[in-house]
């Protein structure tokens, strides 16, 4: 852990901590105190207690230390410079072939819950936005009820106090995850809302609280290279949306596609 001394003391308990936090060392600015000690069997007043020993007056000072380093560490990685088409092309592919390895039923039943919800709620922040409003715009080409719910959506509930049990929300989230899309995900999930976790790793916010959580492959790094570095793809979830989109139809037929199209006829461009 960056944070960590060498010469640093801990007890038993501590180092136990601070081997979890190193292992989750992205996901510290969004775990509590209280959830970090439930992973690890102690009490939350443990975990105080680490983050003193290390320096901080608190966890809460802990986790904006480690947010600061993060936020350092957040830039581009570049690419080689002999060729940067043909290595982002590799990654890509290497990228989409992870991804046809998804287990299909793992999918299916995904589509069921999209499916059968009475509401189906999409969310995403920062560089998942694009990927939350792709979902909503072609989920909602196929069945109603669908409803895009953007990064201020915590502050502005109006948008979904009709949301709770027999609903789904499904949530875009890689790193860097936001704090807003933890929060939503607390506040509906809390509401009876099943969740459906699009994500990058299986230790982040919400993923715990998932009905259906889907890990997505992101390029992978170079020799010594962070991950934190990369530009957001989207290229993977955009085609995940577009499958689930596809099996969506499937189940509940293309009528309002149809209807959709016959809307359309007067008033869209011309076509050849």
């Amino acid at each position: 852990m960056a944070l960590l001394r060498p010469e640093t003391r801990l007890t038993a308990t501590e180092r136990r901590i601070a081997d979890h936090l190193a292992l989750n060392w992205a996901e510290v600015p969004l775990a509590s105190a209280a959830e970090i000690a439930q992973d690890l069997g102690v009490n939350p007043s443990s975990v105080t207690r680490f983050a003193q020993t290390l320096g901080y007056r608190g966890y809460p000072d802990l986790q904006r230390a480690v947010r600061l380093e993060l936020r350092a560490r957040h830039a581009p990685a570049p690419l080689p410079a002999e060729s940067q088409a043909a290595a982002h092309w590799a990654r890509e592919m290497a990228v989409f072939t992870a991804l046809a390895a998804l287990p299909e039923d793992r999918l299916d039943r995904v589509a069921d819950r999209l499916a059968a919800a009475q509401r189906v709620w999409v969310t995403g922040a920062r560089g998942s936005a694009p990927a939350a409003a792709y979902a909503a715009h072609l989920w909602r080409g196929v069945r109603p009820g669908v409803h895009l719910l953007g990064a201020d959506a915590g502050a502005d509930p109006e948008r979904w106090l009709d949301a709770g049990p027999g609903d789904v929300l499904v949530a875009f989230t890689v790193r860097r995850y936001a704090q807003g899309t933890a929060r939503l995900v607390q506040t509906l999930t809390a509401r009876g809302v099943a969740l459906v976790l699009v994500t990058d790793g299986p230790a982040a916010p919400g993923a715990r609280q998932a009905a259906e959580l889907l890990v997505l492959p992101a390029p992978g790094p170079a020799q010594g290279e962070a991950t934190e570095g990369r530009f957001v793809p989207l290229a993977a979830p955009a085609s995940l949306t577009a499958l689930l989109a596809a099996k969506l139809v499937g189940r509940v037929g293309t009528a309002r596609l149809e209807a959709a199209e016959r809307e359309l006829g007067e008033h869209d461009v011309l076509t050849y």
